[in-house]
C-alpha cells in the first residue's frame, strides 16, 4: 500500500525503570560482556539456536531510547546504513529483510519501523550472513527486532505526541494490562499533515547519439508527501503453564495519502518548448493484520517448539493520479491493487548431547496481488502512449524446510545447515500468455565461532541467498510515472542469487570494543535498471539481468569512552566492486572502490535524584560515489542532533534536528542523458512521551 504508515502491528512495552546514578544512557550499543549495563548476546542463550550468526544490541529502557523509533535506533549501528531515502542496507548493499521476534514481517516494513519505538524493543539483532534457519530471500541480510514482554502486574504503558517543522503531528498510545496468566495489549495511533518535503532538479539531454545537437531542458520541482492515517491493534496472551504460552493479535487501520509534485520545465536549447506540471497522487488504503502463535519450552534446557500463523491484507488500495500541464495537456491514472500475504512457520529446537543442538523447521509463505490499471489522456501527440485498460493477477507461494546442527568443541562452535525451498509463481493478464515459474533450490549455510578468551572472538560463515523477482517487476505491460518516464515490466527477468562468505573478529578490552568483518559477495544474474528512449522521446526503463557482480570488502567498528559521560562509536565499510556497466560501446565490467562511514557522539548528564539525566547525541553518515549499470551516483551525507530532557521520572521531551545533503545521480543511456539531484528540507522534530 502507498497509504503511508499502514503497516502497523501491536508491539510489547513495559514501564521504564530508572537508570542507576552515573550509569551511561544510550540507544543500542555493545560493550564488554562483564559490564553491568549492556551486554552483547552472541551464542549465549541456550534456549535459542544459532546465535553465532548474529550480533545483538540491547536497547536500554531510558527516556532517550524510548523517544526514538526503530529507524533512528538503527542509525549508527555497525554494518547498518540508512540511505537518504530511508532504505536500510546491511554491509552496504543488497535487500535487507525485517523480522519481528524471529518471524518475517509481512506488510510494509518501512512504515512499520517508524511506528515502533525504543520502549517497544528489547534488543536488535543484525544478521549479515543468515543461517538456514531463516528464509533464503534477502541477500543483504536480516534485521530482527525482539520486542519487550510485559512483566508488570496491573496497568502499564505509554503515550507520545510528535510534531515536525514539516507540519505533521503523530500520536501513539500503548496500554498493557497483566493479570495472572493473562496479558492484554491495546495499541493505537495516527498521524496527520505533511510527512516529507523535498526539492529536486534535473537536466535532460535527448538525441546525443545523432549527428544533430541534443535537445536540452531543465526541471525544477517540489515533492511533498502528506496524509491522514489511523491504526489500532489488540493482543492477548495466555500462559498455559510454566513452559507454554499462546497469543493472538488482530489489528487494522486505514488512511488517505496525498503526494504532490510541482515541476517547471525550462528550455536550454531553442527546440524545447517550456511548460509546467502539477501532479497529484491520491492514495486511499486500508489493512487488516493478525497473528496466532504458540511457544512451548521442553523439559530439557534449550528445547523449544514455536509455531505461528500471520496474515496481512490490503482489501482496498486505490491510487488516482491527476497530472495537468500549462499547455493544456492532462492525464489520469486509476490503479486498484488489493493484496494478501500469509506466513506459516514452525520451528523445533532439540538439545542432544552436551554442546549439541538440532534445529528443524518448515515454513509456507504466500503473496497474492491483483492490479487493475487505467490510463487516459488528451495528448494528441501520443507522448504518453495510448489510453489503456489493463490488469493482472499474480501469486507467489514458497514452501520450505530446514535443518541445522550446532556442535561445540571446547572454544569452537560450528553450525552447518541446509534449507530447501520450492517456489511457484503465476501471473495472468488478459490477452497475454500466463507466466508460470516453478523453481526448487537448496541453500546451504555454515557458521563457526571460536572464543579465544573473554576479550577475543573469531567467526567465519558461508550462506547461499536469493532475491526473487517482485511480482510487480514481471507484469506484462507498462505504466506512466511522469511526463518523461515510463516503467515497463519484464516477464523474462530471472531471480538473482548470491554466495556470501565472511570472516570476523571481535576484541573487547575493557570499555573499548573493536570489530572487523571481511566479506565476499558473488551475485549472479544481477538486477539493474536499463533505460532507453522510445519514438516519442520518453525514457522507458525496466529491470534486466545485467550479468554477474563480485563484491569484496571489510567493515570496521570502534566504540570507546572519550571522557566520563562522553563516548563515541564509529563504523566504516570499504567496498571493492566489480560490476557490469552499460556504455555507448556496449556492456563492460568496471572495478570500483567506494566506502561508507557513520558515527555517534553521546553525552549523558547526571541523574537528578529519581529523574534521569539529560542526553545529547550527534549522528552522521557518509557514502562515497558509486556506479551501477547505467547510473552514476554521487556522494551523500546526513546529520542529526538530538537532546532529551526528563521533566520528571515519567515525562520526557526530546528535540531532533535532521539535515541531509543533496544527492546527485547521472543517467547515461542510449540517446538520453539525465543529471538530477534532490534534497530533503531540514527538519526539526519535538516529541513528548509519558510513561504510565
Amino acid at each position: 500500500s502507498r497509504a503511508g504508515y499502514l503497516g502497523e502491528l501491536g508491539v510489547g512495552f513495559r514501564p521504564l525503570p530508572q537508570t542507576p546514578p552515573d550509569l551511561p544512557i544510550t540507544a543500542p550499543v555493545v560493550v564488554a560482556e562483564d559490564a553491568t549495563d549492556v551486554i552483547e548476546v552472541v551464542g549465549k542463550r541456550t534456549e535459542e539456536t544459532l546465535k553465532i550468526d548474529r550480533r545483538t544490541y540491547q536497547v536500554r529502557e531510558t527516556p532517550h531510547s524510548a523517544q526514538k523509533n526503530a529507524v533512528q535506533l538503527l542509525r549508527g549501528l555497525p554494518a547498518v546504513t540508512i540511505t537518504p531515502d530511508d532504505r536500510i542496507l546491511v554491509l552496504g548493499s543488497g535487500l535487507t529483510r525485517i523480522y519481528v521476534d524471529g518471524r518475517p514481517y509481512i506488510g510494509d516494513a518501512s512504515q512499520y519501523l517508524r511506528t515502533v519505538h525504543g520502549s517497544d524493543i528489547e534488543r536488535i539483532e543484525v544478521i549479515t550472513n543468515p543461517s538456514a534457519q531463516f528464509s533464503s530471500e534477502g541477500a543483504g541480510g536480516i534485521i530482527n527486532l525482539v520486542l519487550r514482554k510485559s512483566r508488570v502486574e496491573g496497568l502499564s504503558g505509554n503515550a507520545s505526541l510528535e510534531e515536525s517543522s514539516y507540519g505533521y503531528a503523530l500520536g501513539d498510545t500503548t496500554l498493557n494490562y497483566k493479570a495472572g496468566n493473562w496479558t492484554y495489549q491495546l495499541k493505537g495511533g495516527g498521524n496527520a499533515g505533511t510527512m516529507l518535503r523535498r526539492s529536486y532538479r534535473k537536466e535532460r539531454r535527448v538525441g546525443m547519439q545523432d549527428d544533430s545537437s541534443p535537445t536540452v531542458n531543465r526541471e525544477t520541482g517540489l515533492h511533498t508527501y502528506a496524509g491522514t492515517v489511523g491504526r489500532l491493534s489488540g493482543k492477548a496472551s495466555y500462559k498455559l503453564g510454566a513452559r507454554t504460552s499462546v497469543s493472538a493479535q488482530l489489528g487494522g487501520g486505514g488512511g488517505h495519502d496525498i503526494v504532490t509534485d510541482k515541476v517547471d520545465y525550462v528550455a536550454v536549447t531553442p527546440d524545447f518548448t517550456p511548460f509546467s506540471e502539477r501532479r497529484r497522487l491520491s492514495s486511499i488504503g486500508s489493512y487488516v493484520t493478525g497473528e496466532l502463535s504458540v511457544d512451548h519450552k521442553g523439559k530439557k534446557e534449550g528445547e523449544a517448539l514455536n509455531a505461528a500463523v500471520q496474515f496481512y491484507t490490503n482489501p482496498n488500495v486505490h491510487d488516482v493520479t491527476n497530472a495537468r500541464f500549462s499547455d493544456g495537456r492532462h492525464y489520469r491514472l486509476d490503479v486498484r491493487k488489493p493484496s494478501t500475504s500469509i506466513d506459516v512457520q514452525i520451528d523445533w529446537k532439540h538439545p542432544m548431547a552436551v554442546g549439541q543442538l538440532l534445529s528443524l523447521g518448515s515454513a509456507w509463505h504466500v503473496d497474492d496481488t491483483t492490479q487493475t490499471y487505467r490510463f487516459t489522456s488528451n495528448d494528441s501527440d501520443g507522448l504518453f502512449g495510448s489510453d489503456i485498460n489493463d490488469a493482472y493477477d499474480a501469486r507467489s507461494a514458497t514452501l520450505s524446510a530446514y535443518a541445522s546442527f550446532q556442535q561445540r568443541f571446547g572454544a569452537l562452535t560450528v553450525a552447518p545447515g541446509l534449507r530447501g525451498e520450492a517456489n511457484r509463481r503465476q501471473i495472468s493478464s488478459p490477452g497475454v500468455a500466463t507466466i508460470q515459474i516453478n523453481r526448487a533450490s537448496l541453500f546451504p549455510s555454515f557458521h563457526a565461532s571460536y572464543r579465544f578468551n573473554k576479550k577475543l572472538q573469531f567467526g567465519a560463515s558461508f550462506s547461499k541467498r536469493i532475491d526473487r523477482v517482485p511480482l510487480e517487476y514481471l507484469r506484462p505491460y507498462g505504466t506512466v510515472e511522469d511526463a518523461y518516464t515510463l516503467f515497463e515490466g519484464n516477464p523474462r527477468l530471472k531471480d538473482q542469487s548470491t554466495n556470501a562468505y565472511e570472516a570476523s573478529v571481535q576484541f573487547r578490552p575493557g570499555k573499548i570494543e573493536l570489530g572487523a568483518t571481511a566479506y565476499l559477495r558473488e551475485t549472479s544474474r544481477l538486477w539493474s535498471k536499463s533505460y532507453s528512449l522510445n519514438a516519442t522521446g520518453t525514457s522507458v526503463y525496466s529491470f534486466v539481468n545485467a550479468g554477474n557482480s563480485w563484491n569484496s570488502g571489510a567493515q570496521f567498528d570502534l566504540a570507546f569512552p572519550i571522557v566520563p559521560r562522553l563516548k563515541a562509536s564509529a563504523s566504516a565499510n570499504l567496498f571493492n566492486e566489480r560490476t557490469p556497466i552499460d556504455t555507448t560501446d556496449g556492456q563492460n565490467m568496471q572495478r570500483t572502490f567506494r566506502y561508507t562511514a557513520n558515527g555517534t557522539f553521546e553525552w549523558n548528564g547526571k541523574d537528578r535524584g529519581s529523574v534521569p539525566g539529560d542526553v545529547a547525541q550527534l549522528q552522521w553518515s557518509y557514502s562515497s560515489p558509486s556506479r551501477e549499470y547505467q547510473i552514476r551516483k554521487g556522494s551523500w551525507f546526513d546529520f542529526s542532533a538530538s537532546y532529551t530532557h526528563s521533566l520528571d521520572r515519567t515525562l520526557s521531551l526530546s528535540g531532533t534536528f535532521k539535515y541531509s545533503g543533496r544527492t546527485n545521480q547521472r543517467l547515461i543511456a542510449p540517446s538520453v542523458e539525465e543529471i538530477s539531484s534532490r534534497r530533503r528540507e531540514p527538519e526539526v522534530q519535538l516529541k513528548l512521551q509519558k510513561t504510565l
